[in-house]
């Protein structure tokens, strides 16, 4: 009997979910008391000259390397099905799998991307599965770890690795002309119906641009501004609504300067929804006023 066509030919990505990422420092202990503060998060260390970050759905890991390094990203796959799919999916499109380097996994692997970062894709360790006591108040703030972003000089090659050899889905493109004319400038790419897990913008060299934790409302926002104010941290963007993506959001810079956004009302899309064209300009990446302009 025939099989069905709609999914035979499609990763078996889908769905999968940011669960942590890398940040490295050559003061780590700044980072480890910024995230811990700023983003509400319990501080362990779990390695040598690594910690883990986390707080109710969020973590992170923080290492000693270079100032503003961004090594890895960690995708949660569904199950131990899923994850073996993806491991046959990959090898059978020649791609090398590497061990996976997070502890907090306890079954999964990696693969180096064309920028030379890696993306992990695996199974929760349960030995850190232990809920975070929410003892603070920014503990008790909503925030989930939701995309990363990352900013490269080889924009199609990279977004075409994720796209075509990992599985991702392109949700939004934004073009240098008129949409859909002139080269793309950035990408949005969604591993589940959230409206990007992954996204990279065209810029001069290859370095991190930040990452995000999505809360429930508006009113959260407001009360992570307020929760920054204390410290005091300043806004560094926003708030203000992206177009792609059709968030709110504002954005901070940690220690070593790299961007921390919180964002609520992503959009969500269907896996077949075809992705769409944006220009270039203010507008599209803030709908409210000024805008970071990558490039």
């Amino acid at each position: 009997m025939p099989q069905p066509t709609t999914r035979r030919n499609q990763s078996p990505l889908w769905p999968a979910q940011l669960d942590h990422i890398q940040r490295n420092s050559d003061r780590p202990d700044a980072l480890v008391a910024f995230y811990r503060d700023a983003a509400g998060m319990a501080a362990r260390e779990v390695g040598p000259l690594l910690w883990l970050l986390e707080g109710p759905q969020r973590r992170i890991l923080i290492g000693r390397g270079e100032k503003g390094e961004q090594p890895l990203n960690v995708f949660r796959v569904q199950s131990p099905p899923q994850l073996a799919a993806l491991r046959s999916w990959l090898q059978g499109r020649g791609i090398a799998l590497l061990p996976s380097p997070t502890p907090l996994f306890s079954e999964g692997f990696a693969v180096r991307d064309p920028d030379g970062r890696l993306a992990a894709f695996g199974l929760p360790n349960p030995a850190f599965a232990a809920p975070v006591a929410a003892d603070t108040a920014a503990l008790r703030l909503p925030a989930r770890l939701q995309h990363v972003v990352v900013a490269t000089t080889d924009l199609p090659r990279l977004t075409g690795f994720y796209e075509k050899e990992l599985g991702f889905v392109a949700s939004d493109h934004v073009y240098d002309g008129a949409p859909g004319e002139g080269p793309v400038t950035a990408t949005f790419l969604r591993s589940d119906p959230e409206h990007h897990s992954f996204a990279a913008f065209r810029a001069p060299e290859v370095r991190p641009d930040h990452h995000c934790y999505e809360t429930s409302c508006w009113n959260d926002i407001r009360d992570w501004a307020d929760h920054l104010a204390t410290l005091p941290v300043k806004l560094w963007w926003g708030p203000g609504r992206h177009g792609p993506g059709n968030n709110l959001f504002f954005m901070v810079e940690d220690p070593d300067g790299h961007k921390v956004e919180w964002s609520a009302e992503l959009e969500v899309m269907s896996r077949d929804m075809a992705p769409r064209a944006w220009k270039h300009e203010e507008r599209t990446l803030n709908y409210w006023g000024q805008s970071w302009m990558r490039s």
